[in-house]
């Protein structure tokens, strides 16, 4: 189409048109243009006609101008496009191309938009700016229509309530988030905004989609039209669980500090001396002091004239060199009264690092250190008597034999032991006992000089040690003022009441390797002296020590001997007036395996002391009920077992039970069985050992009363006790030929025993002499050497097949 015609037509519109216009062809290149294409991009007719459009677009264009025009060519109707174009200073602007098929001819339009491309770029960024901060801040935006009551909600709304973006609720579903009692209160803050225009600004918990709670606050306005009207209610909600929870910890955290029983304080590290700025209630309670009277002071006005300068040295090099610091300071109350401050104290720093403050936590320990201080006490010192213990007297014992050695000095120890304190004690109570020893402590302590030390060891028992003593004998005025001091009467209430001691007296020269063996020494030399007689002294010597070795020695190969079985019982004889065996005496003997055959007198006495005669006696009592059987089942008539009975044995709970026991273990008959108990056994306790004997009695076991007439005997409970036989005691047999008074002695208990329908047996029949003298006596029973020695049972049974005839032994009684 030949240039002229759109020329022609177009000149008014070329002219007057603020927006770029021009004609191209097919491919592109330029026919024509308006003057707008110099004055916006600078370049003049001659270098644009003729040449392709590209030549002002940004090359980055290119492929968008290509594809416009092969739709065009193709037919299409092309929307209006946005593309960059380039002026001839190479500036860069933003035009909107509107493009249309002509005859031959694309008309085209361009539109100066980079103004509004620049408004719409910078709307952009701020609404992502927006979005960011919304995001970053969880607050979301959100407006509800007054007239229909449509809410909107922002992405960030909806994520904060737990829904997808897009999400859009009614106002009922909005409102159903909100826990109760805050569903309510936004209720009526958003009718109040809606209806008066009451803007609110409010906190509230919502319960999400997915059940989890959480804080918002929430800020609405009313949006009023030309009017005045409202028509909108709109405004934000955010997230503040975070900050909630920082707040209830904070809340939690005061209330924390001000229920604490430790006194807390915070001093300014900014601020010369170091003011208070804070103290809470139980600094007030420590140190008496309000928080008006502490606030702005330094804390240095608790302290006094007994503060410790270390302590106060130690704290100020702590603040100095802003570091942790802890010390346990003397200070003083409001009052004068002074108390022990367990105190820490700690730099409180800013986010550069910097000190700001000190924060002191205090701990009044007064009362745990008078405790400490007491436990101490208690544990070196006894808590009756106020004396020192053992682990006090032990000190003091090294000390003073360390004294002796350099010195050149004597130690002594006295071992002081109340005579029969225990009957006191169990009689009138442990209040009067209580009462003695405080009492004895005293005058012990009196009589003593202040160096010296005077110790509870135990019980009534006292530990006195002397130090210093320029001659042994020294020590003798000590125990003379001790014993006479000791003795004298004690008043409680208004009774009067005597005890005395023994005291027992170990000295050393320096010499001994190990002080406690005074203690030990001491101790033997105290059992002597109440062997002695009681409230007597006596001294430790090595014959002493000897004995106590031997008798140590003793029981430990006694235990040896019950837990290996060394014992074995050996039988003696016992025969009626017609020289038949009636029955047999159990003897136990101990076949040591290094010192041979121990006598029953060196260990039975030891093992009753001790406790060992207890499975020894059970021993016996099994041993011999198994061997009665035995012996019965020889067909040589019936024969009676005699056990002999220990005191302890008899008074201990469960013995008629270990009777049955061995009865019924060894199928023993009860009337085959005899057992033997001195007249101190049946004169101690007499009701529970009249009960005791009536029920053996009852299983039909024999008893028989041993060594008759060596104690004290008492011919009233003799007719009560339920006994079968007297055993008159050997001591009255060895004279019987040539003594009247033992022949008399004999004849009345054999007279008596008659009477009361009891039997007799006369042990220690030795020669014939002593026979034929007994022989005279009706019912009467014989055991000793004369007839036969205590046996093995093997021996016994050899003893046991020939007949025998009373006076038919020949032998020596020392065979």
């Amino acid at each position: 189409m030949p240039l002229e015609k759109p020329q022609g037509q177009l000149d008014q519109f070329f002219l007057l048109s603020q927006d770029l216009f021009c004609c191209i062809d097919a491919a592109g290149v330029l026919l024509n243009i308006n003057p707008r294409f110099e004055t916006l991009l600078g370049y003049s007719t001659e270098e644009l006609l003729g040449r392709p459009c590209g030549k002002v677009i940004d090359p980055r264009d290119h492929p968008v101008i290509e594809a416009v025009l092969s739709r065009l060519h193709q037919g299409e109707s092309i929307k209006a496009f946005d593309v960059r174009a380039l002026t001839a200073s190479r500036q860069l602007l933003w035009l909107e191309v509107t493009a249309s098929v002509g005859e031959q001819v694309i008309y085209v339009i361009a539109r100066d938009i980079t103004r509004r491309k620049s408004i719409e770029k910078q709307m952009l960024r701020h609404q992502r700016l927006l979005e960011i901060a919304g995001e970053s801040a969880l607050i979301g935006g959100w407006y509800v229509d007054v007239v229909n009551s449509v809410p909107f909600w922002s992405d960030e709304l909806c994520q904060i309530h737990g829904m997808p973006p897009g999400f859009k609720p009614s106002v009922e579903e909005a409102f159903a988030f909100y826990a109760p009692g805050s569903r309510e209160q936004l209720m009526r803050d958003f009718q109040a905004c809606s209806d008066t225009g009451i803007s609110f600004d409010g906190e509230y918990e919502v319960i999400t989609r997915q059940g989890r709670r959480l804080w918002v606050r929430a800020i609405g306005r009313a949006v009023r039209d030309e009017h005045g009207d409202i028509f909108q209610v709109q405004g934000s909600t955010q997230d503040i669980s975070h900050r909630k929870a920082t707040e209830r910890k904070l809340q939690l955290l005061e209330r924390s500090v001000e229920s604490s029983t430790n006194g807390v304080v915070i001093v300014d590290a900014l601020r010369d001396d170091l003011p208070m700025v804070y103290v809470n209630a139980a600094f007030e309670h420590i140190t008496g002091y309000s928080r008006q009277e502490a606030l702005g002071l330094n804390c240095r006005f608790l302290q006094g004239e007994e503060t410790a300068p270390e302590a106060l040295s130690q704290l100020r090099q702590g603040l100095k060199a802003q570091r942790d610091v802890h010390v346990v300071i003397r200070n003083y109350r409001r009052d004068g009264v002074p108390f022990w401050n367990d105190l820490y104290i700690s730099p409180v720093r800013d986010d550069s690092g910097a000190v700001t403050h000190f924060i002191g936590v205090q701990n009044d320990i007064t009362t745990h250190r008078e405790y400490q201080a007491q436990l101490r006490h208690n544990a070196s010192h006894d808590a009756l008597t106020g004396l020192p213990n053992r682990l006090l007297l032990n000190q003091r014992l090294a000390q003073g034999c360390v004294l002796a050695k350099r010195y050149h000095r004597y130690l002594a120890v006295l071992f002081v032991d109340l005579d029969d304190f225990k009957p006191i004690n169990d009689t009138l109570g442990h209040e009067v006992g209580d009462f003695l020893l405080i009492e004895v402590a005293k005058r012990l302590e009196e009589e003593l000089r202040p160096w010296d030390t005077v110790a509870r060891f135990g019980g009534d028992e006292f530990i006195v040690l002397l130090p210093d003593l320029a001659h042994e004998q020294d020590v003798m005025q000590v125990v003379e003022r001790l014993l006479a001091r000791i003795s004298a009467p004690y008043w409680y209430r208004t009774s009067q009441l005597r005890i005395s001691a023994s005291i027992g007296i170990a000295t050393d020269d320096g010499t001994m390797s190990e002080p406690r063996q005074l203690i030990q020494q001491a101790d033997l030399a105290m059992y002597k002296a109440k062997r002695r007689g009681r409230n007597t002294f006596q001294w430790y010597t090595d014959e002493l020590n000897r004995k106590v070795t031997e008798r140590v020695n003793l029981r430990h190969a006694l235990q040896q001997a019950i837990e290996q079985n060394q014992f074995e019982l050996h039988y003696q004889p016992q025969l009626d007036c017609l020289g038949r065996v009636t029955g047999v005496e159990a003897l136990i003997r101990w076949n040591h395996p290094e010192r041979g055959s121990i006598p029953p007198v060196q260990f039975i006495s030891l093992a009753e002391d001790t406790g060992q005669i207890m499975p020894i006696s059970e021993w016996v009592l099994a041993t011999a009920c198994r061997d009665a059987v035995a012996l019965n089942a020889m067909g040589h008539g019936p024969m009676t077992m005699a056990v002999n009975v220990s005191p302890m044995q008899f008074q201990r709970p469960g013995f008629l039970a270990s009777i049955e026991k061995a009865l019924q273990e060894s199928g023993l008959a009860p009337e085959r069985l005899e057992l033997e108990l001195t007249e101190g056994v049946l004169m101690d306790s007499t009701e529970h050992t009249i009960q005791a004997l009536h029920a053996l009695r009852k299983m039909g076991v024999h008893i028989a009363l041993d060594d008759f007439g060596t104690g004290f005997s008492s011919l009233s409970y003799l007719k009560r006790l339920p006994i079968n036989k007297l055993k008159v005691d050997r001591s009255f047999v060895r004279d019987i030929v040539s003594d009247s008074r033992d022949a008399a002695i004999v004849d009345g208990v054999v007279t008596m025993a008659n009477k009361l329908g009891l039997e007799v047996l006369i042990e220690g029949i030795e020669t014939a002499e002593q026979l034929n003298y007994f022989k005279t006596l009706p019912y009467a029973h014989f055991q000793g050497y004369y007839f036969a020695r205590p046996m093995p049972l093997v021996a016994l049974y050899t003893f046991l097949r020939p007949p025998l005839a009373i006076g038919s032994n020949t032998d020596s009684p020392t065979s």
